[in-house]
């Protein structure tokens, strides 16, 4: 492996796409801040933000770095570089996790760092955070799981929209639960069994479908 080549690349992606993913921090930094204030209406309002700005940063990074090259022949030109195809696909899906990665860890930082400072916020809400954020990073990879494997902007879009539509099943199903909806009322963050589950499952689930993205994108013998 070849790791100056995996940073130029890596580096190469992330020049071009500073100004979006800036958009998108500022983005994901306001639509936090909203989301915790006393309210309800706008707090509501940033919350709905807070998931439009994952989503959208996810779709537009992955179809800007990943899936336009083939359509554009960046691809075919990278290739005839000296570069192998396992440090193009370990850089290529670095990048596009940590151009992600930006505005979810943003989001995710600011929402846990004002709910538990806030006077009016409440602290029992936390664990609940953390809960949405693993879901939608999960999200996130399996539709990088998509775009790496079908190469379609058609399937990972598809994707996208089961995975919204989940999205609120989701969410649906965790607030109605009495355990869940009686701990946000805390003051203070409890991790029930139910939620700790939860989070497992997701982890577990992020770490399998990025190592599938990684081993489906080796694999392949041509990626022009």
């Amino acid at each position: 492996m070849n790791t100056q080549a995996i940073g130029i690349l890596f580096l190469k992606d992330l020049y071009l796409s500073r100004r979006p993913l800036f958009a998108y921090f500022a983005a994901g930094v306001a639509s936090s801040a909203i989301s915790v204030v006393p309210q309800p209406t706008l707090a509501f309002a940033g919350f709905i933000l807070v998931l439009t700005v994952a989503i959208g940063s996810g779709m537009h990074l992955l179809g800007e770095l990943l899936l336009s090259e083939g359509s554009d022949q960046t691809r075919t030109f990278i290739l005839s570089l000296p570069v192998s195809l396992l440090d193009y696909s370990v850089a290529k899906i670095t990048v596009v996790l940590t151009t992600f990665l930006v505005p979810w860890c943003t989001m995710l930082a600011c929402s846990l760092v004002l709910t538990a400072v806030l006077p009016w916020a409440k602290a029992g809400a936390i664990p609940v955070l953390l809960v949405i954020f693993l879901e939608l990073l999960a999200a996130y990879a399996l539709q990088l799981v998509t775009a790496v494997v079908s190469q379609s902007t058609g399937w990972t879009i598809g994707v996208m929209v089961a995975c919204n539509v989940f999205l609120n099943l989701f969410l649906m199903t965790l607030f109605q639960n009495p355990e869940v909806s009686e701990s946000m009322k805390g003051t203070v963050p409890a991790f029930s069994p139910l939620i700790v589950r939860i989070i497992a499952i997701e982890v577990a689930f992020i770490v399998v479908a990025l190592g599938l993205a990684l081993a489906m994108q080796v694999r392949k013998r041509d990626l022009v």
